[in-house]
């Protein structure tokens, strides 16, 4: 499997799992399935590098967030957890989950929620948005999906190998701004016209909801 991985100023070595910890699934080395969104990330970094990576997880203990309800779900709430969104000495039962997640795979693949679609998430968690407008929303983004090696034997040359490096060209960086660009009107108009949509919805949970129901 081709993934790609954009970097501000180039690996330094060997691949390690050592994003911040913050990260939507916390602390790895995060790759794409599509090369636009990693090339935007690193683009207006003057020492920026776009890497090719041939991957190969058989054999290592994967994690998969599918497209169903409970799976997008969780996948929001793992990302809560991550993002530190809400109380973890007081939600125990939700912590211990996330952070055997975090501790006890080795890949982790999902939908991926970029900086860009901060918003969406944030009116989540903060109970502007319901959880069937949450999904609505990254539904329409069409992002692809991140793999987050999580152990140093995934970041390994045995599971990920570099195929090719190299600085972004400037027709790049021009198509990464454009790319960004482009991101952030149709943010605007997709969060809009969702807000609208499920304004007035019952059959919906709210974060706060989701997490008392969830269990302490």
């Amino acid at each position: 499997m081709i993934l790609y991985h954009g970097s501000k100023s180039g690996i330094k070595g060997s691949i390690h799992p050592i994003s911040r910890a913050e990260c939507d699934f916390g602390r790895g080395f995060y790759m794409g399935d599509k090369e636009d969104q990693p090339k935007s990330l690193v683009s207006e970094f003057k020492d920026n590098m776009f890497y090719e990576l041939d991957c190969d997880f058989s054999g290592l203990k994967v994690l998969e967030f599918t497209d169903d309800y409970e799976s997008q779900l969780d996948w929001s709430l793992f990302i809560a957890y991550n993002r530190k969104q809400f109380d973890t000495e007081k939600y125990t039962k939700l912590s211990k989950k996330y952070e055997a997640y975090n501790n006890d795979y080795d890949v982790i693949a999902g939908l991926i929620a970029d900086d860009k679609m901060t918003e969406a998430l944030q009116r989540f968690f903060d109970g502007t948005f319901s959880d069937k407008a949450l999904i609505a929303a990254m539904s329409r983004v069409k992002l692809g999906r991140q793999f987050v090696a999580k152990t140093e034997i995934a970041c390994s040359n045995e599971h990920i190998k570099i195929v090719s490096s190299r600085k972004l060209s400037d027709n790049e960086l021009l198509t990464a701004k454009a790319f960004n660009d482009q991101r952030r009107r149709q943010n605007t108009t997709v969060l809009n016209e969702i807000t609208t949509r499920f304004r007035r919805s019952t059959d919906v949970k709210f974060f706060d909801e989701i997490l008392e129901e969830y269990g302490l």
